[in-house]
């Protein structure tokens, strides 16, 4: 048994959980649906029937990529052949490298021939297998305007007669920043839909924490309300930074054999973790 299992069962142990809560290893189709969630899911849902460009924004650790791939495993796979990027190169020539290989086409020398080739699989893919593509840019606040404006291109084709596939990019405000960019006035005319995910209120962390807790068949009442409270404030409602002061807090609780993590201890924490420490006269 590996240290790390070991550790889990420690921690398991401790507070009788049958599994860990707070875990990045959570399938999308088990996540905690905040109202927000919920609303880009429904969204995403509609757009589907007008299919075209569609762009997702929201802060770092709010939920993002988990909730896009809810919505991917939700989608009728003979209606829509998902390609999806994990690896975003900068350049122009990179980005097409990438898509190429995503494709699953032959890789050719010069930007030109990996750009057509691109296009023409993309545009005629529907006609000619029966899905219609979803091309889904994840993590896209580091494209430059160059690939953004190249994403565009890619949809230009047939005097604009019709949607050959349909382009979802997501990422933070950095992305909006860059859509704002004068050259990319062309793409964001294309833009059929944008939604900015927001992060959870006081009463989905509450949930969403109560949420975690019940899957791990542990004390629903672990955490206070107080806890709870301290948690939201220093998480700012971003999910991924609740499950990592959360964890931090039980991990702490067990090495300090406490059964509970009540206001004053979460507090001692968030002050004590390096990465939300107060700076002097902040």
């Amino acid at each position: 048994m590996s240290a790390s299992n070991r550790q889990k069962q420690r921690l398991r142990a401790h507070f009788a959980f049958t599994k860990i809560p707070f875990h990045k290893a959570m399938w999308a189709k088990h996540m905690y649906d905040s109202a927000s969630q919920r609303e880009l899911n429904h969204a995403l849902q509609m757009w589907t029937d007008l299919h075209g460009v569609v762009v997702v924004v929201g802060p770092s650790g709010v939920g993002k990529s988990i909730t896009l791939r809810r919505f991917v495993g939700d989608l009728d796979e003979s209606r829509f052949h998902v390609i999806r990027f994990t690896y975003l190169p900068t350049t122009t020539v990179g980005f097409l490298r990438s898509l190429t290989r995503a494709l699953g086409l032959p890789m050719r020398l010069h930007g030109a021939d990996l750009f057509d080739a691109a296009q023409q699989y993309l545009v005629t893919y529907e006609q000619e297998n029966g899905p219609h593509p979803l091309l889904i840019v994840d993590d896209a606040e580091g494209l430059s305007a160059s690939v953004l404006d190249l994403l565009r291109r890619l949809t230009a084709w047939d005097l604009d007669a019709e949607e050959h596939f349909s382009l979802l990019i997501s990422g933070t405000e950095a992305l909006l920043r860059t859509l704002r960019h004068e050259s990319l006035t062309p793409l964001r005319s294309r833009v059929a839909y944008t939604h900015g995910l927001r992060p959870f209120s006081l009463d989905d962390t509450r949930n969403y924490v109560r949420f975690h807790l019940e899957r791990a068949e542990g004390d629903v009442k672990l955490f206070s309300d107080e806890a709870i409270k301290n948690l939201f404030q220093a998480s700012s409602g971003k999910p991924r930074y609740i499950n990592q002061l959360a964890i931090q807090a039980l991990i702490q609780a067990a090495v300090m054999g406490r059964e509970k993590v009540t206001g004053s201890f979460m507090a001692e924490q968030i002050n004590n973790h390096p990465f939300y420490q107060h700076t002097p006269g902040g």
